[in-house]
């Protein structure tokens, strides 16, 4: 029997510039045409493998480049892929150069020559460095004798055979969650067992479950760290440093569905006559301890996750809920933060120390609001207090150049199968803001403390960098295209100018798309060890510090907190990782957000599946060459009209000023135009709403 593999690589390795097609390859080599199909499987087997590269038109031959580039991978839903690298390089994947790669997989990828006519360079996957995760979410099916998990998404290509029920019975076309426990090469069907029964697309927490383990979210904790959390339980405890702040009158005010209650407030007005305001944290950290496997989970995570029907915890229930949670009537422990401010807003003084408190009752939003409306009710005298000082704080900030996009947020009602029966706008009521502004304050204190302990302590920040300069001229140019009287004003950046340039906008034009327009500019906020302050919020000091039940970086920042206030010195292993928990802190918040975006989006089309056929008015929120997007008015809902919808017409892209213009017609279709739209079709799969115009409304400037 012939070594078919030893025969192909060494010609190929005598001839590095070769590709052939497989026929082309055996009369090269002169086989036996009965040993054809033998020599034709080994062929491709060495593609799967990476020995030999596909290229297009099935030749093969060997990589162009023999140097490894690692990056993630990135899968498209038509089957190839692209890999970004930590140098923010795309390398495009062809489906046969995937070998058995699945999505967010850190992979070494070669890369081959550019072609001209491509704008990214063209790769294969040679070996798979980590899975980005071993468990996904599937049909089950049985085939042939086999029991199949059929991947529900694009991120994992192939079938799993599944080996292991693990004493789950689900029934054909029933969603489960397989670990793969054997990954095969190429598109070979993997080998996995069950590790839990979803059940059929219709249960209502079916979205939230299919976003997570789409976006790889953790939704179980380790056993080791469930078993560290059984034995846990209040104690109240009394370290040298700990201020018992129990007979403090404070309270919380959250929304009224919320069980994890991460703050609460107090306020005084000292013989001076200034505000005494406490923000009181829970103490997270006097439960989550480094090192241990609760904080790697905690880390792993980065952030709690929340959808409509369903929220993926941070921490588990029992601290989340319950140990941590500032329940009312009972002592809790916290970090608190008074701060003495003057009554012009201006914060003269701060003192941050670990507490005992006892919060006195547990508000909502809208009976803080029904009280401030009323005029009387419990603790109405503190109420009216925080009311006034967080007017004279959303002053004084807006004074400074902080900037309020205030975007509507869309709100579901849900049927017993978490179909939306509606969508409408989630209302701010001024009570949102009060203690909006609280937290913004005790943040910036906060990071003012660390900050002037000098800029090379070890911290976590939370930054938001000032915007580039070609996407301010951007912006500009769209506003001049909208008729809008605005003029750049010139370089430096700063945040009162841009402040004061998007009121000018708003006075002519108050719409939700100028407001998009304008965030569209800023840069993403992220977390970092460096104190480079916060752009959106006109913040030279910032950080994370109110939510640690819900957020990791706020975690640390507690942490940290308290070997600066005992005047202990950061361990070096805790300093040495700081960076990365930031990046990897500002990568779980994104995830999150690319989840819960999802997430709506799917709410979206399962709501439009049953308005089918029916018109809306809507406006359009972005401009591409094929066509344009559209958000259906009050709703939030988005959806695409293609150019070929438009007429038979030959449409020419303004990217500069985001117009759609017919070559013959001269009609446009402008971003920001309203128009009315008919529902053609709803795709849930794909996530997409396809539209057409049924008639124009008329513009406006």
């Amino acid at each position: 029997m012939q070594n078919f593999e030893k025969i192909i690589l060494n010609y190929f390795g005598s001839e590095p510039g070769g590709r052939l097609k497989i026929k082309q390859l055996a009369k090269t080599l002169d086989i036996n045409p009965g040993d054809y199909p033998e020599f034709r499987d080994t062929v491709k087997a060495l593609a799967h493998k990476g020995k030999l590269y596909r290229y297009k038109g099935n030749n093969y031959g060997i990589s162009d480049m023999k140097g490894e580039i690692t990056g993630t991978l990135d899968m498209h839903p038509r089957g190839f892929a692209f890999v970004h690298t930590p140098d923010a390089q795309k390398i495009f994947i062809p489906e046969d150069g995937l070998a058995n790669a699945a999505h967010g997989d850190t992979v070494a990828v070669v890369i081959h020559r550019k072609q001209k006519q491509s704008r990214d360079p063209e790769g294969h996957i040679k070996r798979v460095i980590t899975r980005g995760k071993n468990e996904f979410i599937c049909t089950f099916q049985t085939l042939r004798g086999y029991t199949l998990g059929i991947p529900a998404s694009h991120h994992l290509r192939s079938e799993i055979i599944i080996d292991d029920m693990n004493g789950i019975s689900p029934l054909d076309g029933d969603y489960i969650i397989v670990e793969i426990t054997h990954w095969q090469p190429g598109k070979e069907r993997h080998r996995g067992r069950i590790k839990r029964l979803v059940g059929k697309d219709s249960v209502p927490e079916f979205d939230a479950v299919m976003v997570a383990n789409k976006h790889s979210i953790p939704v179980t904790f380790s056993p080791e760290t469930l078993k560290q959390v059984q034995n846990m339980q209040f104690e109240t405890s009394f370290e040298p440093e700990r201020k018992d702040l129990r007979d403090l009158l404070c309270f919380t005010i959250d929304p009224e569905d919320a069980k994890d209650y991460d703050d609460a407030v107090s306020i005084e007005i000292t013989k001076e006559g200034h505000y005494l305001l406490g923000v009181h944290i829970a103490d997270v950290s006097h439960y989550v301890t480094a090192g241990t496997p609760l904080d790697t989970d905690a880390l792993q995570r980065g952030t709690s996750v929340y959808f409509t029907d369903h929220v993926i915890h941070m921490l588990p229930e029992k601290l989340s809920t319950d140990l941590c949670s500032l329940q009312p009537d009972t002592d809790r422990l916290a970090m608190t933060v008074l701060i003495t401010i003057a009554k012009n807003g201006e914060c003269l003084s701060y003192e941050i120390m670990p507490s005992v408190i006892h919060s006195r009752k547990r508000f909502t939003y809208e009976e803080v609001q029904e009280i401030l409306d009323l005029h009387a009710g419990p603790f109405h005298k503190e109420l009216s207090g925080m009311s006034n000082l967080a007017k004279l704080l959303k002053k004084r900030r807006n004074e400074e150049g902080s900037i309020d996009f205030d975007l509507p947020e869309p709100v579901y009602d849900l049927d017993e199968n978490g179909v939306p029966l509606s969508i409408k706008v989630r209302e701010r009521i001024w009570s949102h803001h009060i203690v909006e502004e609280f937290m913004l304050l005790a943040n910036q204190c906060v990071a003012k403390y660390a900050r002037k302990r000098g800029t090379n302590i070890p911290f976590i920040y939370r930054i938001h960098d000032i915007p580039e300069a070609d996407s301010m001229y951007e912006w500009f140019a769209l506003m001049d295209a909208f008729g809008l009287q605005v003029s750049f004003f010139g370089l430096p950046i700063t945040s009162k100018k841009f402040q004061n340039a998007l009121e000018k906008v708003m006075k002519q034009n108050d719409s939700t798309t100028i407001r998009k327009m304008a965030l569209r500019t800023m840069t993403k906020a992220k977390y970092s060890v460096k104190p480079i302050g916060h752009f959106g919020l006109a913040f030279e000091d910032y950080t994370h510090f109110t939510s640690p039940i819900r957020r990791y970086p706020d975690l640390i920042v507690h942490r940290l907190l308290k070997y600066y206030l005992s005047g202990q010195s950061i361990p070096p292993e805790i300093n040495k990782r700081l960076k990365y928990i930031a990046k990897a802190s500002s990568a779980a918040e994104l995830r999150a957000l690319e989840a819960e975006r999802e997430y709506h989006k799917i709410k979206q089309v399962r709501y439009i599946i049953r308005h089918v056929g029916e018109t809306f008015d809507a406006t359009i929120s972005g401009v591409a060459p094929h066509g344009f997007w559209v958000e259906l008015r009050d709703i939030f809902v988005e959806g695409f009209v293609r150019s070929d919808a438009l007429g038979s017409d030959i449409w020419d892209f303004d990217k500069r000023r985001q117009i759609l213009k017919g070559f013959h017609t001269k009609k446009t279709y402008r971003i920001g135009d309203p128009l009315r739209v008919q529902i053609l079709r709803a795709d849930i799969k794909n996530q997409r709403i396809d539209l057409e115009p049924v008639k124009e409304m008329k513009k406006t400037t």
